[in-house]
Parts: C-alpha cells; structure tokens; sequence
C-alpha cells in the first residue's frame, strides 16, 4: 500500500514536469520563430502613407495587404503564391487585361475579387479631390482627369458577392466578373502594373473601413502572409503573426523604430548608432534606394532663378559628398534615374556635373544680393533615416561647401510631416530624396508636373510638359525621349540631385541566419528571413 501510494504521488510530479518542459519547448520555438525589426528612427504608422517612409510602407504593405504583381527580378515565384494577387495580366495598345487568382483570401475570411481591385484603387477619391499621389499611380487611365477638379460621390452602391461596393464610376476600369478586369488608358504604356501595384495604393476590403473608407475599424487588415495582431500608436511597436501556420517562415514579427542599436534586424542604416555590435552583419543591396539633393520653391524668387539653381548644383561636390557615407552606401548621382539595373537605358547621356567653385560664384553674383547676401536659409528636411539630420557627415560636407559658395545656411531636422512646400511658404530649400520602387522610368518625373503631390516644386514649364507626355507615350517602345527628359530635367536644375543611396541593413548573427534573396530593402520581404535553429 505505502509503495502504491508513493507511486500515485509521483504520477502527478511527472506530469507537471512533462507539462513544463513541453512549455518550455514551444515558448523557446516560438522565441527562435519571432524577429524584432528596427524600422528607422523617426516613428511612423507604418499603415499612414501620407506621412510614413516608402521603405516602411512598401515592407509592412508587402508583409500584411500584399501585391498585384511581383516585384523585382528575383520575385517570379510570387506569380503563384498567397502574396501576388494576379495570375496574369498584359498590354495591348491603349487596353491593359488583368486575371486575378481564384482561392486568394482576405485576413477576414472573404476572397479577393476583380471588385476589391477597383475599389482599392479608386478610394481615396472620396475623400478628397487632390489625391495626388494616387492620382500620379492611375494617371494613365483615360478618365482620370476630371476626378482632379472634384472629389468621387459615394452614391448609389451596388451589390457584389453579398458586399456593397461604389463600383463603375470610372469607365475606365471595366470588371468583366470576378476575376477578370480590364483598364482603358489615354496612352500605351506597358509599364502600367507596374505603377499602380504600390504599398501607398494596397488592397483592400470594403467592409473594414470606415469614415468615407479613411479609416480603419481596428487594424489593417490584406491578403499577405502576415496578419495585425497589436498595434501601439503610442510607442509605435507593431505586432504581425503569419497566417498560415504550415508555413516555414518566421512566425512572429514586432516592428518598432528606434535611435537605439537594437533589434534583431535594423533596417536604413543612415546614422553612426546603429549596427555597430560585434556581432552584427552588415548588408549593403545592390539597388538604389533613392536619391537625396535639394528641391526648390518656385514660389519664391529665388526658387525661380535658374542662376541660383545652376550655382547650387556648380558649387557641390558630389564625389567628396559621398566619400562621407557611413557604410559606403552613397554614390555620386546629378540625374533622377540611376545609373543602375534597367533605369541606366533611360538617362541622359551626360556626364555627372563635376564642382566648379568659381563658375557656381559667377552664377550666384547674376542673382540679386538682395535676395541671399547675409540672408539665413533655412533648409528643412524630410530624410527618414536619422532625424537629427546635422549628425551626419555627408550634410556637414555639403553644408561647408554651401558656405563656400557664400550662402548662410542652416539644416533643419527631419520633420515627418513636412512632405511638400506649403502655400506661401518661404523656405526656398528643401532636402529630401525619390525612392525607386516601381519599374516605370516616368514614375518620379511625374511628380513635377500640374496635378502631382507636389504644387510649388516645379515650374510652370509648358516645354517639360512635352518632353514628359512624349516620354510617357513612347516609353513602351524605346528610351529616346525619357532620354531627352531626364536631360531637360537635369541641365535645367529642377531638381539639384547629389547622390543616391543604396539600403544598408544590419542583422544580429546570433539570432539570424540570413536575409533571404531580397530584391532591394525598399520593399523587404520579411517571410524570406531565416533564423538560426
């Protein structure tokens, strides 16, 4: 009886034990399957693309809503997978046909359809009419313009597959049934996917959003192979979970930002802070991120002088400037696409602008002393990657050399919210960058023409204009007349571009293994990560 008893009383030992160390064992898998990643240092919603960094909303869009098409040389697998929405999808003259997949699945159960594309695309219209940035994505299609004059009226909504959408009301996006549309354009362009497939334009459904489809009812919600699971607009710390849980791919994700050298992976190494542990790996992609150089008011006088414009660009050395990259990561540049990958087919012939400290003087003596002599320029910035802009070497390089020229400057810190000249606005200088996340070379050039998210950034140039219609009429057949706009674009200054700048990454090799093949960090796709087991 005594032996009986005692083994009765072990039994109950032994289970608990076991069931410990079981816990203990999938608390430590689940900590080996979840990453932390550094997004930046400034903090954004990674959702609010107004205002959050290309790289923050083209990775968090990629991971959680997905992508229309693939993107990037490596990316052709994702033709057939949960994260790339269409099977097919091609040009012919002025009509583009797309054939969506069957089975594709929003995080809320319902599967996508032909109408969720044009929902997605069109819904920032109902809220107001200058919806640049989408209107600069769909600008191709041949009734766009008149949604620039007013916003979309909601109206009468129809009836799809049991979900009430406002669908018809371009005519040129024409849904055949659920998994088949088709796009009309006011010209050929082959490159039209590649335009309107952004993280700033995602899919989505209907039914989560609210106040005219601005907002969310909780959290994102998208068809990718991560789900919202937390989200902490105070601290800014996001919490994704895969969706499939068959998948072999990391099962957790936290996405936070932070000045401080932590993380498992640090994304947009811009500062001297982070990434510097023993024992992180550092990762410069191939690919141009974006560039960096300086916009101009044209509202303002000096803004206008193409003197003032020729002297800036005269008086800097690109070359020195990006000798003081962090990790190595910038590149002298004077030309909005890169002389990288496919976008090197379609820039000028010319050769980078070399500094001329006694031409670019010349220059600035033709412009009134009254607009600049023992004036103080205030120059802001919107550059993601540190907001303390002043702390990096490359911008105390180009700030000497400005004050060399015999301007009085001063760089301001990144202000997140500061995307564009205001009305009346008397800063003349502005210092920012174009990421490259899409295929279509006319892309960034449309940003500087009437109806662009920007209104003051460019000149009223009648003889822009046509070279950028031409440019976007014939793109398809050959690279001629981009050519001739990104020559007209950079002898005429209307942007002064002094680098560009390749994504550089840190991960902690104790815990990660590696990256995966990325294409490039703008649009990193975190399901690619491997651990160390």
């Amino acid at each position: 009886m005594i032996f009986k008893k005692k083994y009765y009383f072990i039994i109950p030992i032994l289970f608990v034990i076991g069931v410990l160390f079981l816990i203990k064992k999938n608390i430590s898998q689940i900590s080996k399957n979840s990453i932390s990643i550094n997004m930046a240092e400034a903090p954004t919603i990674p959702w609010e693309v107004d205002s959050a960094p290309v790289h923050v909303v083209e990775t968090f869009s990629e991971a959680v809503h997905g992508n229309l098409i693939p993107f990037g040389d490596f990316n052709m697998e994702n033709v057939t997978n949960q994260n790339t929405l269409l099977s097919g999808y091609f040009c012919t003259e002025k009509t583009c046909y797309a054939n969506v997949k069957k089975g594709i699945y929003f995080h809320n159960g319902r599967e996508v359809t032909a109408y969720d594309i044009e929902f997605s695309l069109i819904k920032n219209f109902f809220n107001k009419a200058d919806e640049t940035f989408t209107y600069t994505c769909l600008e191709d299609l041949a009734d766009i313009d008149h949604i620039i004059l007013k916003p979309l009226l909601i109206g009468n909504l129809k009836e799809k597959n049991n979900i009430f959408y406002p669908t018809g009301l371009l005519t040129s996006i024409e849904i055949i049934d659920n998994y088949n549309i088709k796009f009309h354009l006011k010209r050929k362009n082959k490159n039209f996917f590649q335009r309107i497939s952004s993280g700033r334009t995602p899919i989505v459904p209907i039914e989560e959003l609210i106040d005219k489809y601005t907002k969310w009812k909780k959290y994102p919600i998208g068809f990718g192979k991560y789900k919202v699971v937390d989200a902490n607009l105070k601290t800014f710390e996001f919490m994704l979970q895969k969706v499939n849980p068959k998948e072999n791919i990391p099962s957790n994700v936290k996405l936070f930002y932070s000045s401080n050298d932590t993380g498992d992976i640090k994304m947009l190494l811009g500062g001297k802070y982070r990434g510097m542990k023993e024992y992180d790996k550092i990762i410069i992609f191939p690919n141009i991120y974006s560039n960096g150089g300086f916009l101009f008011n044209y509202q303002t006088k000096l803004g206008r002088d193409p003197n003032f414009r020729k002297a800036i660009s005269l008086a800097l050395d690109r070359e020195k400037i990006a000798s003081f990259g962090i990790h190595k990561e910038i590149i002298p540049e004077d030309q909005m696409l890169p002389n990288f990958g496919w976008q090197k087919n379609y820039r000028a012939d010319i050769a980078i602008q070399q500094q001329n400290l006694k031409l670019a003087k010349e220059y600035l003596n033709k412009v009134p002393q009254a607009l600049w002599k023992n004036k103080l320029l205030k120059i802001p910035s919107y550059w993601e990657d540190v907001p303390e802009i002043n702390t990096l070497p490359y911008i105390q390089e180009i700030k000497a050399e400005l004050i060399e020229l015999g301007l009085n400057i001063e760089f301001q810190d990144t202000i997140m919210y500061y995307d564009k000249f205001k009305d009346d606005d008397e800063n003349v200088l502005w210092f920012t960058g174009f990421s490259f996340a899409s295929d279509d070379p006319n892309k960034n050039f449309a940003h500087f023409r009437k109806g662009s998210f920007f209104g003051h950034e460019y000149p009223d140039d009648p003889e822009y204009e046509r070279l950028y219609q031409k440019s976007a009429m014939n793109a398809s057949k050959n690279s001629d007349d981009t050519k001739k706009l990104s020559e007209y674009f950079t002898k005429n200054n209307i942007m002064v571009i002094l680098f560009n700048q390749r994504v550089t990454y840190a991960y902690d090799s104790r815990r990660i293994a590696s990256l995966g093949e990325q294409y490039n960090g703008i649009r990193f796709e975190i399901w690619k990560v491997k651990t160390n087991e």
